[in-house]
């Protein structure tokens, strides 16, 4: 019996050692990109197949500072290390114009994979100025809504022009990105106005442009155009009072003679009634006159006695 257990313990150990040694290893992440946009560096990538519930992941850097004074080594990115989800934001941490190298790892239940390193080295010089330009007119003011969203500092120059003038096509006014909106005033009404942004960083030639909106600022309404919509308004409210009381007086006409159906009198009602007056004489009372009326029919029957 205890040979038996001594045997069992054996092949548990084993089975162990098999399973710790050599289990297919864990796949690294894969498709890793780095999108850079107004200095804002996100970092992306997807994530390997595995068994476990829940994938963990880690991200380090290196850059020309540690390559020359730190023997190669990499930094890890604070933010980046054992997160859940597939994406980082390296921002803070690849905070100068020089190249870096940037790579990830997956970990599951305490096994970690490869490291993926990023095809090509990033350089934040390579960032995307994108800048949302918003205009609205107001009588004969364009206001301009601007949303840069970047954690650094840009200038924003906004030109405006009048179409048919292209060539006076000079900046009107340079604003900070501190101040998110721009109102010009005192614009030529009935004219057709084109604007344009564009941002830089702030202490270098990175910048970026918006698409030209083309706006056209109303014409003033003359002091007769109010009394002539009130005018026609109260026209329009008495004839719509003249139709609607004639529909009404026209309809109780038409339901009157459909529920209240009138009948035709009957024929002794509408002949002519003959009146035949007598006179009746006492010797000792005073006369009095009787009408009696006859209808048609009596009277022929008289005749004909």
């Amino acid at each position: 019996m205890l040979q038996q257990n001594g045997v069992i313990s054996k092949l548990l150990l084993l089975v162990l050692h098999i399973t710790t040694n050599y289990a297919s290893p864990l796949s690294a992440p894969w498709n890793v990109t780095m999108e850079s946009v107004n200095m804002r560096h996100q970092l992306r990538w997807s994530p390997p197949r595995a068994s476990c519930s829940t994938l963990h992941y880690s991200v380090q850097f290196q850059g020309e500072w540690e390559l020359r004074y730190k023997n190669g080594s990499w930094e890890e990115a604070m933010d980046c290390q054992y997160v859940p989800h597939t994406e980082c934001d390296l921002t803070t941490d690849l905070a100068s114009d020089s190249d870096y190298n940037v790579r990830v790892r997956a970990e599951c239940n305490g096994q970690d994979s490869e490291w993926t390193t990023l095809s090509t080295p990033f350089n934040r010089r390579n960032t995307i100025i994108a800048i949302i330009m918003n205009v609205k007119v107001s009588g004969d003011a364009v206001q301009v809504d601007l949303a840069p969203h970047s954690p650094v500092a840009m200038i924003v120059t906004l030109t405006i022009w009048e179409q048919g003038e292209e060539d006076l096509n000079t900046p009107k006014e340079v604003v900070n990105i501190q101040h998110l909106f721009h109102i010009f005033q005192g614009l030529r009404q009935g004219g057709n106005y084109c604007l344009q942004a564009q941002a830089t960083v702030e202490g270098s030639s990175r910048s970026g442009s918006t698409d030209i909106q083309c706006v056209s600022i109303p014409r003033p309404q003359g002091p007769w155009l109010i009394p002539v919509v009130v005018s026609c308004a109260l026209m329009v409210t008495m004839a719509l009072a003249c139709l609607l009381g004639w529909a009404s007086k026209h309809r109780r006409l038409v339901m009157q003679n459909t529920c209240f159906h009138k009948e035709p009198l009957p024929s002794v009602l509408v002949d002519d009634w003959p009146v035949t007056t007598l006179i009746l004489e006492e010797p000792h009372e005073t006369l009095e006159v009787a009408i009696l009326l006859q209808s048609p029919h009596q009277k022929a029957d008289q005749e004909k006695l």
